[in-house]
């Protein structure tokens, strides 16, 4: 205690050093508990169920189209639940269904599960109101619903009494009966309600077609079950099911099964990888912090060389002293712990801002108690990295010279000086490694903003509507064509398209049969119907053939020519090297009773998927030819298309006010947000990469700085003997540029090897790309020369009757 008591007392004699070096190491941890509460949140904390590493999802896999993740049929869950014995219970649920809530002054749209009455118990969460659906009511096919917390209180203002009334969805009435607790996240889905898996439209249907994939299933391992033993089970009882119920549907998926821990499906495969990548840049930047306050007492202790001298002739043990010196790294770092906690505050809440909802549990990121400990720990060690290289000084030291030498500042030595040299080196290279990380996601980035996408997504406003199930086929029809043509007559409005699907969130696996050939083509195909002016809308080219025309939207019959324009992703893919126009193909098999589809265009790959992915195939049909009751709207605009939207959501509230209007977004934005999450970790690494480089070159200017002043008197010699200012210019400048050489190619051997480990991060990059290496280079060859110069400029202007004075 007295130590650091001690230790407190000699900071607050330099504050301009201790400032410096708190806040500086107030960085480093900062920005280690800022990322540490993300690693921590996202991938460190189990999930908000009940043993959550004994649940799985399993899906169905299809080899054939290289899908893993594919939904499987009511009667095969059924299978896998009665055959498995390593499983403790399964459940099944759909996907996030989109569902129009009908309320007394208008419609929502949201996002509903149906789901099978053992799910919440599955995976051990109760309503924290109410109670969830019982298997009989989900067997008599009964109304009930369960709300969200966020809906409870959005809707129904979190009143107590909600339990028993009713909620109209898709414009049938349902019975509340629960709701579930805040921040219950849906295995990472923004879900509204969940109602029984009977209540589906198709149930009938679904229940008794083995082929009819539409559920995706969670299970749960029986206690010491691993992954790898559940999956050698289901991989038996899947191939069990295929020869037991062979098929010659080209469009079933097959019965592979593929068993994912749920952790791994809610985090994701490339997650992982980038936050692991960006924790350990700040350990960088932690370490970096740390050889610069080194430095920085590397520097006081030569100043203090010949008080701890005198202090050692009185008796003081090198024990002793050195346990001072661990003090005040200790109090140091302490007080940068302090403050990083608050900066790690503020980065969070920045982080958590410019964060994607691609970023999983990005809303569970907070600093807590483990956040805290963790903090308390960095600052701990922190201390100690700081303080090994002057204690190992003082342990070295020889007090006799010590006592010896005169004048305000007395040199390092040797070892002092070959100490801090080895400090500042090791930032530079740290920096080239972080660095050429930052410039490898920085030309991804590039790359892929640059990406062809196809259409001109600029002033293309886009909105989704979803036409409710309680109106007829007429009636849809007829709401389609009204708000086509009373949203065109808005001014502003240079032409309106629509499409069932504008953004393409799944890879759907398809095969169609090319007319004259008996072998079927499987493959991931999306299939939408459009309106006549789609394509002129989004401003997509033909590259053969021609667009829609009136007479493809007239009403036909259920024989008749039937036509389609497809991309030239399937052009290439069905017929490589000849020209489509006129070929036929048509959906499922050779057998298939599915209409042909002419082709009479071949459009532009579109990137409907996002800017990453590499186009599908895709083929669309005019609305009349496939009836589909969701709708994107597209309409381009003159100006901001932002302005339009309120008056687009006015023209459909006044044709249908029961007509939910959402999704509202620009084509621009749509694609920008597609690469948020690389936009996301780029920006991080290129934040923490530029903070690395500015303590870099704080470093070398101290040491170059603390060098001048040392040197004063050598400097006034050689001045005095003949040496002009070129000459000290290139003594001071040549000391930092030598340093600077040694860890630039340090850092760059050091970089070729890491950045291997960030190659599934990067877009047609390569982790040893010599234009960004190169660039990193020369980055830092003139920004630590203009670091050198400075300290340089002084020691030119050096009066040698005053330096010579200097002792």
């Amino acid at each position: 205690m007295n130590d650091l008591k001690f230790a407190f007392r000699q900071l607050l004699k330099n504050p301009g050093f201790t400032a410096v070096a708190v806040l500086t190491l107030a960085l480093g941890i900062g920005a280690n508990t800022a990322i540490f509460s993300v690693v921590n949140a996202v991938l460190l904390r189990p999930l908000p169920f009940r043993d959550p590493d004994r649940l799985a999802m399993l899906w169905t896999e299809d080899s054939r189209h290289q899908i893993h993740e594919a939904q499987t049929s009511y009667l095969n869950f059924e299978d896998w639940q009665r055959r498995s014995r390593l499983f403790e219970d399964m459940a099944l649920f759909s996907q996030p269904t989109p569902l129009n809530l009908t309320f007394k002054d208008d419609t929502e749209r949201v996002d509903g599960v149906r789901a099978s009455a053992n799910l919440f118990s599955l995976l051990g969460v109760q309503p924290m109101m109410g109670r969830s659906f019982s298997a009989d009511e989900a067997e008599r096919k009964e109304r009930v619903v369960v709300l969200s917390h966020g809906l409870w209180l959005r809707r129904f203002g979190g009143e107590a009494n909600v339990i028993g009334k009713s909620l109209w969805i898709e414009g049938r009435s349902s019975q509340i009966i629960g709701v579930m607790p805040a921040g219950f996240d849906f295995l990472g889905k923004q879900i509204e309600l969940w109602e029984p898996h009977t209540s589906h439209p198709r149930w009938d249907t679904l229940k008794a077609d083995r082929y009819y994939d539409q559920w995706e299933v969670v299970g749960r391992f029986k206690p010491k079950v691993t992954p790898q033993q559940a999956q050698a089970e289901m991989t038996g009882i899947g191939e069990a099911l295929a020869k037991e119920y062979p098929t010659q549907d080209p469009d079933f998926a097959g019965f592979g099964v593929n068993v994912v821990p749920l952790m791994a499906q809610v985090v994701g495969t490339k997650t992982p990888l980038a936050l692991s990548v960006l924790f350990g840049a700040v350990i960088l930047v932690l370490l970096i912090a740390c050889a610069n306050v080194a430095g920085l007492l590397l520097a006081r202790g030569t100043a203090r060389a010949r008080e701890i001298a005198i202090r050692t002739a009185l008796g003081a043990t090198r024990a002793h002293l050195t346990r001072q010196l661990l003090a005040e790294g200790t109090v140091l770092a302490s007080g940068g712990g302090a403050f990083g906690v608050l900066l790690a505050e503020a980065a969070i809440r920045s982080l958590v801002a410019i964060g994607t909802s691609s970023l999983p549990r990005l809303n569970e990121i907070s600093i807590n108690g483990v956040v805290l400990i963790f903090a308390a720990g960095v600052s701990l060690v922190s201390g100690v990295i700081c303080t090994v290289a002057p204690a190992w000084m003082v342990s070295r030291s020889n007090p006799n010279l010590s006592l010896k030498q005169r004048g305000p500042t007395l040199t390092l030595g040797l070892g002092g000086q070959r100490m801090r040299h080895a400090l500042v080196t090791a930032q530079i290279a740290l920096v080239v490694v972080l660095l050429t990380g930052a410039g490898l996601l920085i030309r991804s980035l590039h790359r892929v903003l640059k990406v062809d996408v196809g259409f001109q997504p600029e002033r293309v406003l886009v909105m989704q509507i979803e036409y409710p199930q309680s109106k007829t086929e007429v009636q849809v029809a007829g709401l389609y064509q009204q708000v086509l043509e009373r949203v065109a007559a808005l001014p502003g409005v240079k032409t309106v398209g629509a499409v069932s699907e504008f953004f393409i969130q799944r890879n759907p696996g398809a095969t169609v049969t090319v007319e004259g050939e008996r072998v079927p083509s499987g493959g991931q195909l999306a299939r939408h119907a459009v309106s006549r002016d789609f394509f002129q809308t989004l401003g997509v080219e033909l590259v053969r053939g021609r667009y829609f025309s009136e007479e493809d939207f007239r009403e036909m019959k259920p024989a008749g020519y039937r036509v389609t324009i497809i991309n030239e992703t399937m052009a290439r893919r069905l017929w490589p090297g000849v020209d489509p126009i006129g070929k036929r193909f048509k959906d499922g098999g050779p057998d298939s009773t599915d209409p042909w589809l002419a082709v009479v265009g071949v459009a532009r790959d579109m990137r409907r998927q996002g800017l990453e992915k590499q186009p599908i195939m895709q083929a669309f049909v005019p609305r009349m030819s496939w009836s589909s009751r969701s709708q994107h709207l597209l309409v381009r605009t003159e100006a901001d298309p932002a302005l339009l939207a309120s008056s687009v959501r006015e023209v459909v509230r006044s044709i249908d006010k029961t007509l939910p209007l959402f999704g509202v977004t620009t084509a621009e934005r749509w694609l920008n947000d597609s690469v948020s999450e690389r936009r996301f970790h780029t920006l991080t690494l290129s934040l923490f990469s530029c903070l690395t480089l500015l303590l870099a070159v704080v470093g070398i200017f101290g040491l170059l700085n603390a060098s001048v002043v040392q040197r004063t008197h050598e400097m006034g010699i050689r001045m005095a003997l003949g040496a002009q200012t070129h000459d000290v210019l290139r003594l001071v400048v040549g000391q930092g540029m030598r340093l600077t050489l040694v860890g630039l190619a340090t850092g760059l051997v050091g970089a070729s090897v890491v950045m291997r480990v960030m190659t599934s991060l990067l877009y047609e990059i390569k982790p040893t790309d010599p234009f960004t290496f190169v660039g990193v280079s020369l980055v830092l060859f003139f920004v630590a020369l203009l670091a050198c110069w400075l300290p340089a400029r002084r020691a030119a202007r050096i009066d040698p009757m005053e330096a010579l004075r200097y002792e």
